[in-house]
């Protein structure tokens, strides 16, 4: 980043920092951890900023003694926020983008610019999402309502050293509440003038001398951005109910047991998109279509919310599991913890893949009844174990070390085909003739992870320490893939390399060992400064591509493999190399005017090689997963907090990243691309350009006023505000699938009373436009034997793209 950048980040962000007006209070980025607020009628004294606590390193500490990048955010500052769900982070946390696709088990959480470009099974993620210390195996479970959250915190860069493989860009660290000491309970409703509506609970405390219990139910519906004219449906939508639990039992001071179960029930109609653009005469599919038909007098443009299908996407899934943590101090302040845990993870998804409600019998009598659609089922089992050694805080060696095993069984259940496959009750018709390829495949896949880690920190003088930890990680993975539509098989049995192609051999087992670690020099020049830099290595890891490219069994017309079919010839290049990431940090983490402000700042470098992503393959001409070159993010991040009087907080946080693909020569062409364009065979060159959904200035600004009324009451003034950069969707690099920058602001106001409490809020105050992906449609462009299409693009709407305004009251005991 140049100097000229670097001042414009900084002045920015300090013009954030005193412009907005009151908003978010501290604890909106002090984790659980923290001393409890007072209640009202206790105001706090003009000490200063509260402590902020994280457990980046696995042990509670005060985040100005972390060498790396957190940001931390608690119950309290969420609520303040309107973060109400897991999408809404990305309004507080300015390294995280989510990029939206076509079902909810392909989206994808980025950090830095960071995230997965591969949607299969038995891929990983770059980013893990760990909930009460559980790292998730499949992320499309963190996409949910936030209930009874304690704290999250943002780990930017590589943690593979402490949270294992899938972290290779970041993690996400989730604590829910815990049972209190006493008797406690809090009910919270919510509704909002575009038919959002939330209910929750929560009683918690002891049963007993040894025995406290804690129990929570929410309920949350949205009902969706845009609405389908055939079906008289909104769709991207969502309704959640979330039931948790904790039994804490502590037999004595130096023990502890808890017992954590939960279910997670979610009803989606996504991902469904709206036509944005549609240039005159373009006709509908190779039926040449005139577009009327097919939009039924929807009019599209920016402000369309309209769509016509005859099916309505779903994403309907089930989370249910539990954990056991048991932790034991012995003398000497030496700590022993046993994580435990399981979890079944259940997904029905479905989409209308020809984006209408035309039926398309009345032109091809071998054309699937109604239209195509594409859907299934996903189900994931997951079991883990932990063993963990930490010792006591004081003295100058401090250090974490233990095992983990982690065993992840997953199972996809896919058919594209009519739409008759909604009931999922047998194989939809796979008609011969039509513009799309139909399938159908059952395929599973087994990750076995066995690790062994370790961080310690010496410090050499008071001013002076020292970090460094390893972690040796081995893998075995496998698959089976069955091929119902031509009754093939892959991997059956166990780890076999046959083929129907004799004169091929695959592989369906594999394995795989590696080292990641980290290191970390730290620098105090005075209590209230330090400076730091650090090292980390990520890693992401083996991938088979078990996607519908493995029922294509069309041979090969050239090449070194000619007459082999595609599906075999694929399944001959698996698996896909691990992508590996190297971080260095730079920055520094200062407390100023008596802690009244805290001013943080890091500077950073990340390269990515062996990426995973979709490009085209020349042996056998198809866009399949591959290790590729290399992909580097740069920039800063900063966040500065300030307790400005007695009633005034205020946060400002900032990101300016550079997120690009420095290698990728081989890409696949977007939807249309010419070669003036650079689309040459199928291919372009995309070294240089930028990754998807990574903005380069990300910031955002909160504060709260708190006005004392007397009488254990307060009246409070909120306000955020959120501004991003101009980004492209599409990893292709389609010119349509970009958003400009766009800022949004929020406003709330509210009155608390002894334990009740009201907040009215007004979201998205200047009615800003914005989308969460975008491109063009290629249903609309395959029209081989229709007119010439020029553009066709849709585009899915934010949830707060229009303004809205709601209500929230709480009552506590």
């Amino acid at each position: 980043m140049s100097m000229k950048s670097a001042v414009k980040f900084g002045a920015s962000v300090a013009v954030l920092a005193w412009t907005i007006p009151p908003a978010l209070a501290q604890d909106a980025v002090v984790p659980a951890q923290t001393v409890p607020a007072a209640p009202v009628a206790e105001a706090q004294d003009d000490a200063g900023l509260e402590d902020i606590v994280v457990t980046a390193n696995k042990r509670a500490e005060n985040v100005q003694d972390v060498p790396s990048s957190v940001l931390a955010m608690t119950a309290a500052g969420l609520e303040r926020a309107n973060v109400r769900d897991f999408d809404d982070l990305v309004k507080a946390a300015p390294s995280v983008t989510i990029t939206k696709t076509s079902q909810p088990a392909n989206n994808s959480i980025n950090i830095r610019g960071i995230g997965t470009y591969a949607y299969s099974i038995s891929t990983q993620p770059s980013v893990v999402v760990v909930i009460d210390d559980i790292p998730q195996a499949f992320q499309a479970a963190a996409f949910t309502s936030l209930a009874d959250v304690a704290q999250i915190e943002v780990l930017r860069g590589p943690q593979s050293t402490l949270f294992g493989k899938a972290a290779s860009a970041g993690a996400i660290n989730i604590t829910t509440m815990a049972p209190s000491d006493k008797l406690s309970g809090r009910a919270e409703v919510l509704f909002t003038d575009d038919g959002e509506q939330r209910v929750q609970g929560t009683l918690s405390g002891p049963i007993s001398s040894t025995l406290k219990a804690r129990l929570s139910a929410s309920y949350s519906k949205y009902r969706g951005t845009i609405y389908n004219t055939y079906t008289g449906n909104w769709l991207n939508g969502q309704s959640d109910v979330v039931l948790r639990g904790k039994l804490l039992w502590e037999p004595s001071e130096s023990t502890s047991v808890a017992l954590s179960p939960y279910f997670v029930r979610s009803k989606s109609t996504c991902c469904a998109p709206a036509q944005y653009f549609l240039s005159p005469g373009v006709t509908f599919s190779k039926s040449n279509i005139n577009q009327s038909v097919i939009l039924g007098g929807i009019v599209p443009g920016s402000n369309n919310r309209l769509t016509r299908m005859d099916i309505d996407a779903k994403g309907d899934s089930r989370d249910w599991g539990a954990g056991l943590k048991a932790s034991h101090t012995f003398d000497g302040g030496l700590t022993l913890t046993s994580i435990s845990s399981f979890d079944r993870y259940e997904l029905i998804d479905l989409q209308d893949t020809d984006s209408s409600a035309f039926d398309f019998r009345t032109i091809a009598p071998t054309a699937p009844a109604g239209g195509s659609a594409n859907g299934g089922f996903f189900k994931i089992n997951t079991i883990t174990q932990e063993l963990r050694l930490t010792s006591p805080d004081g003295g100058p060696f401090r250090y974490v070390a233990g095992l983990f095993y982690s065993s992840t069984k997953s199972t996809r259940d896919y058919v594209r085909g009519s739409n008759t496959l909604g009931n999922f009750n047998g194989l939809a018709s796979l008609p011969s003739t039509n513009s799309i390829a139909y399938s159908s495949y059952f395929t599973q896949s087994s990750q076995q992870t066995y690790a062994a880690f370790g961080q310690a920190t010496y410090d050499v003088s008071n001013a002076f320490s020292i970090t460094g930890g390893l972690r040796v990680h081995r893998e075995n993975i496998r698959y089976r893939f069955r091929d119902r539509g031509n009754n093939v098989t892959y991997g059956m049995p166990d780890c076999a390399t046959a083929t129907p192609t004799a004169s091929v051999k695959i592989s369906t087992c594999d394995s795989d060992t590696v080292v990641t670690g980290k290191a970390a020099l730290q620098f105090r020049p005075s209590d209230d400064v330090m400076l730091f830099a650090s090292y980390a290595r990520g890693y992401k890891g083996l991938a088979y591509d078990l996607t519908s490219t493995y029922t294509v069994r069309t041979p090969l017309a050239s090449g070194p493999l000619k007459g082999v079919p595609v599906a075999d010839a694929v399944a001959a290049r698996q698996p896909v190399a691990p992508e590996n990431s190297d971080a260095f940090e730079l920055g520094f983490k200062t407390s100023l005017l008596d802690d009244r402000v805290t001013f943080n700042m890091t500077a950073f470098y990340e390269v990515f090689r062996g990426f995973q992503a979709q490009s085209r393959d020349d042996t056998t001409g198809q866009n399949i997963l591959n290790s590729l070159g290399k992909v580097t993010s740069r920039g800063v991040e900063t966040e500065i907090s300030a307790r400005l009087s007695r009633d005034f907080t205020l946060n400002a946080y900032g990101a300016y990243t550079v997120a690009r693909m420095d290698d990728f020569p081989n890409a696949t062409c977007f939807p249309q691309q010419t070669v003036a364009q650079g689309c040459v065979g199928g291919i372009q060159n995309l070294s240089g350009k930028p990754l998807p959904n990574a903005p380069r200035w990300n910031l955002s600004a909160n504060g709260q006023y708190d006005i004392p009324l007397g009488d254990n009451t307060k009246a409070f003034l909120l306000a955020s505000a959120h501004y991003q950069s101009k980004v492209i969707f599409s990893l292709l690099q389609d010119p349509d699938s970009v958003q400009k920058g766009y800022a949004l602001v929020n406003l709330g106001a509210g009155i608390e009373t002894g334990p009740v409490k009201v907040t009215l809020f007004v979201n998205n105050l200047f009615d800003k436009h914005y989308v969460l992906t975008s491109g063009r449609d290629g249903v609309w462009n395959y029209s081989v034997g229709a007119a010439t299409p020029t553009l066709a693009v849709n585009y899915k709407p934010g949830r707060d793209s229009n303004r809205y305004v709601g209500i929230r009251t709480s009552v506590s005991f």
